[in-house]
C-alpha cells in the first residue's frame, strides 16, 4: 500500500469517524431533548400531584368541618328530642292529674245537682206546706171572725 493510498484509507477512516461522532452528537442531542421533555415532564406532574395533594388536604379539612357541623347538630338535635321527651313525660303526668281533678269535680258536681234536686223537692214540699198552712191559717181567721161577728167580746 503507497502512502497515498495510506492517505486514503486514514482519511477514509477519519469520515467515518466524523460520520460516526456527528451521528452520537445527533443521537446525544436527541436524547438531551428527550431527557429535557422527560423532565419538564416530570416537574410538571409533580406540580400537578401537589396541587392534588394540597386539593386533597382542603378537601379533607372542609370535609372534616362539615362532619364536625354535622355532628354539633346531631347532638343538638338529640339534646332537643331528650328535651321534648321530658317535656311530653311531664304534659303526660299534668295529664293524669288534670284528669284524676276532672273526674273529682265530676263527682262533685253530680253531689251537687243531686242535692239541688233534693232541695227542690223540699222547696215544693215546703210550698205546698206553706200553701197549707195559709189556708189553714185563713181558715182559722175566718172562724175567729165568724166568733167576734157573730158574739161580742165579753
Amino acid at each position: 500500500m503507497t502512502s497515498e493510498e495510506r492517505l486514503h484509507r486514514l482519511e477514509r477512516i477519519a469520515r467515518l469517524m466524523v460520520r460516526v461522532g456527528l451521528r452520537a452528537r445527533r443521537h446525544s442531542r436527541e436524547q438531551d431533548d428527550k431527557i429535557d421533555i422527560i423532565i419538564d415532564a416530570q416537574i410538571k406532574n409533580e406540580e400537578r400531584f401537589a396541587k392534588l395533594a394540597n386539593n386533597h388536604a382542603e378537601l379533607a379539612q372542609t370535609q372534616g368541618d362539615k362532619i364536625n357541623i354535622m355532628i354539633a347538630s346531631q347532638i343538638r338535635s338529640d339534646e332537643r328530642f331528650a328535651k321534648l321527651a321530658d317535656n311530653h313525660a311531664e304534659l303526660t303526668r299534668t295529664q293524669a292529674q288534670q284528669s284524676d281533678k276532672i273526674s273529682i269535680l265530676i263527682a262533685a258536681q253530680t253531689k251537687n245537682e243531686e242535692r239541688f234536686a233534693k232541695m227542690a223537692e223540699a222547696h215544693i214540699e215546703l210550698a205546698q206546706a206553706q200553701a197549707h198552712t195559709d189556708r189553714r191559717l185563713d181558715a182559722l181567721i175566718d172562724i175567729i171572725r165568724e166568733g167576734r161577728n157573730g158574739k161580742p167580746d165579753s
